[in-house]
């Protein structure tokens, strides 16, 4: 099972590699990053859950709330440090205002 730096990492350099008009603003820079913890939170949920990418991508393409709520709290049961860790970056970006939120959704999407 990957650590969610591991996860991290492999998720931004998805990212990146497919947004490479973005990582030329600050703006574009912070949605890469956000994107890249949200997706690897959500990998580490899938791993726990025995669930692959496609899962994460169907949760990634609706950015429910509700759905990252109970994500969130499955993780925090798992706990541990990444998952707590995990757990808490999708709480903090539930609260975003849901423009923000979905934008940085989208992008994750790209690695996926």
């Amino acid at each position: 099972m990957d650590r969610l730096d591991q996860l991290f990492a492999r998720s931004l350099r998805e990212i990146e590699a497919h947004s490479t008009e973005l990582a030329d603003t600050n703006t574009g820079r912070y949605l890469i990053n956000e994107a890249g913890q949200l997706l690897a939170a959500l990998r580490l949920w899938a791993q726990h859950q025995y669930r692959s990418d496609e899962v994460v991508r169907e949760i990634l393409e609706t950015a429910d709330v509700v759905t990252l709520a109970e994500v969130a709290g499955e993780l925090r049961e798992v706990g541990g440090v990444d998952a707590l860790a995990a757990s808490g970056t999708i709480a903090g970006l539930r609260r975003l205002p849901n423009v923000q939120l979905l934008a940085i959704a989208s992008c994750a999407l790209r690695a996926l």
